[in-house]
């Protein structure tokens, strides 16, 4: 039997295959077909014209499509096949080492890693995060061309995903974008649907002699998720053929009826002036000694969970009558930070300046409820008081420093010392030094020291759910946080290691109560990345061991990761299209995961005595990537060994299910007019 079914599922999984790359080569062909050589027409003499008119025309290269992000340096746009472009080919954008999704697209990832959080709190929470853009991804563009990047790939069960970006530069000074993120997928199991619209718009501007610029964007951002609460019994979904409930919609949830949103509106504007005119010795350029800077932005995002038939018996609480089976909170945050640069020499850049920032958390109203004993009006089993709002100015210094002493020696560093009404000073200092002794031969090495604000989220909630309120005062979580990375380029290996020390972590204990832990938290991982090449053949590994070797009970984490991928990577059709194809395996080691928590999107630790272990399981993908000139199609099978798994036992949190198999079907296309 076992055979059989192994048997089906590759034939089916060939056909489907075969079906689709003759269409995409097909398809291809076409495209290679109507694409001109060069991005950019020659344009011919008129008719009647002579022979002598002279015809002003340009090619385009690839280094003349830039973009930035806020504080970082411009990078080329890249159309490239390359094993980065693979791992990034997923609904976040990014590459997943580390990461678990839940069973739908658009849902929840899971860390399983330590992960650097923004210095700047917000109420975003972790349910959420992946799915968000921060003010610092926001890209801008300097494009010579009107450029359009278009992404699709289909969703599970029902639904897909698209992202579309256009871009273009009405002059060399000015230039806009338009980006639209938009997912919706029914999922496989009940009441797990996700739909998420995102539009961003952004634009830069700088005058003809660079002394002025202004780059500034608005985000709309909108996250929307049924939540399930998780499978009720995991035996339904471990003894599928046992129970005869082969069709995963039928394993009953524990909550059918619950979902959660999170809406973000946020504006933010970058201005620049520089003052007098220096002369650069080394390309004769000039450039403004002195830099004047303003950065201002404000934000509202709204958290809403609903759910119309509440189970009070998933989180063992009572439930408010006569207030509506909704959460509502609101939060804003509005900063303004002014600074002065100062660049005397190519070689130094100091920059200081001054930072204001509210805060501001609330729902529509104070609640307050007593519950009563059933035979007595004068005793209380329990009361309800939450506040309105709650309220953070913050006021304070920033400063930065650039040292480039020369190819071979670079410092950066960022200072943040703020005051605020009830935390005392936050700060936020970071260093990074890179040295390149020997050309392909980098070593970086930088340290972290924090004190900020906990999340948003923590502090405040306002619930139908009586245990679910609160208004919490903690202490500031620091952080201290030592790190290396060597880069062997000439080998094609890296290595990279952190050592942190966490003081005042803030978690969800079992009871689903917001504490924080008065001793610290000791953690370490060291990770490396190799790749081989052997012709065409190429093997790509990543390995990571992790320990948190003080209060690991309060940080579960598996202690050991790996992910292989081998594939084949060649030319075809006389070098006019390239092929990528291969096989990806991840594992980790178990661990006792932490639960999620729908109502807050969060994830609390589980109860010791009935932890469920998550992990043991390897994950394999087979994949296929195939480019002619600037459009990618992929195609993957994700996770087939779930298709052949006679008791499945993988799970991306307690009670709640990896990733089934899922065929993958996407398009990546850029579009240079």
């Amino acid at each position: 039997m076992y055979l059989s079914i192994l048997d089906y599922f590759c034939k089916d999984l060939f056909n489907r295959m075969k079906k689709t790359i003759i269409g995409l080569f097909l398809l291809g062909a076409v495209v290679a077909q109507a694409q001109e050589q060069d991005s950019i027409k020659i344009l011919k003499p008129l008719k009647g014209s002579s022979a002598n008119d002279s015809i002003t025309y340009f090619k385009t290269k690839i280094d003349d499509y830039k973009f930035w992000t806020n504080g970082r340096k411009p990078e080329i746009i890249d159309t490239t096949l390359s094993i980065k472009n693979y791992y990034n080919q997923n609904f976040i954008r990014r590459d997943a080492f580390g990461k678990l999704f839940f069973p739908n697209v658009g849902g929840v990832v899971v860390d399983l890693e330590y992960q650097d959080l923004p210095f700047a709190t917000s109420m975003l929470p972790a349910g959420k995060r992946y799915n968000y853009y921060q003010a610092s991804e926001i890209k801008y563009y300097d494009v010579k061309t009107p450029y359009t990047e278009f992404i699709y790939e289909n969703g599970v069960k029902e639904g897909n995903f698209l992202s579309s970006t256009f871009t273009h530069n009405i002059n060399k000074q000015f230039n806009y974008a338009f980006h639209y993120r938009g997912l919706i997928s029914e999922g496989r199991y009940r009441n797990e649907k996700a739909q998420n619209n995102t539009f961003v718009f952004s634009s830069n501007y700088k005058t003809k002699s660079e002394r002025f610029k202004l780059w500034w964007h608005y985000s709309a951002q909108n996250l929307k998720n049924n939540e399930n609460g998780g499978i009720r019994d995991i035996n339904d979904f471990i003894l599928q053929d046992e129970r005869r409930m082969t069709n995963v919609r039928n394993i009953p949830v524990n909550s059918q009826t619950a979902k959660s949103e999170f809406d973000a509106r946020r504006i933010e504007a970058n201005a620049s002036y520089g003052i007098l005119k220096r002369l650069n010795v080394k390309d004769s350029t000039y450039y403004n000694p002195i830099i004047l800077k303003n950065t201002i932005s404000y934000e509202k995002q709204k958290f809403r969970y609903e759910d119309s038939s509440p189970n009070g018996e998933l989180y063992s609480t009572l439930i408010i009558p006569g207030i509506g089976y909704n959460n509502r909170k609101s939060a804003t945050d509005f900063s303004n930070v002014t600074t002065a640069g100062f660049q005397w020499t190519d070689r130094v850049q100091i920059e200081a300046g001054v930072k204001f920032q509210s805060l501001n958390i609330f729902s529509d109203q104070a609640l307050s409820h007593k519950f009563l004993h059933p035979n007595s009006s004068a005793i209380i089993i329990q009361e309800v008081n939450n506040p309105k709002e709650m309220k953070e100015n913050l006021f304070g210094v920033v400063g930065k420093v650039n040292f480039d002493w020369n190819e071979k020696l670079k410092l950066y560093g960022n200072v943040e010392f703020l005051q605020s009404d009830n935390y005392k000073t936050v700060y936020n200092v970071d260093a990074v030094l890179d040295i390149t002794p020997v050309e392909g031969y980098t070593l970086t090495a930088g340290a972290l020291l924090q004190s900020k604000i906990p999340s948003l989220n923590q502090i405040y909630n306002q619930s139908f759910f009586a245990d679910f309120n609160y208004a919490n005062r903690f202490e500031t979580e620091n952080i201290q946080k030592l790190y290396a990375k060597l880069d062997l380029q000439k080998v094609n290996t890296t290595f990279e290691g952190a050592l942190y020390n966490i003081d005042n972590h803030v978690y969800l204990d079992q009871d689903l109560v917001y504490k924080q832990l008065t001793d610290n938290i000791n953690y370490f991982k060291i990770k490396g990345v190799n790749h081989l090449k052997f012709g065409h053949i190429n093997l790509v590994s990543t390995a990571q061991y992790q320990q948190v070797t003080k209060n690991d009970a309060y940080m579960p984490l598996p202690d050991f990761m790996i992910r292989e991928t081998l594939y084949w990577q060649g030319e075809l059709f006389n070098k006019n299209a390239q092929l990528q194809a291969g096989v990806n395996v991840t594992y980790f080691t178990k661990y006792n995961g932490m639960r999620y928590v729908p109502i807050m999107n969060e994830f609390a630790l589980q109860n010791p005595a009935t932890a469920q272990e998550i992990g043991g399981y390897p994950l394999i993908d087979l994949f296929i990537n195939f480019k002619v000139r600037n459009m990618r199609f992929y195609i993957r099978g994700e996770h087939i060994n779930a298709s052949f798994t006679k008791q499945p036992d993988y799970f991306a949190a307690p009670n709640v299910p990896y990733r089934d198999f899922k065929f993958q079907l996407g398009l990546k296309w850029n579009i240079f007019s």
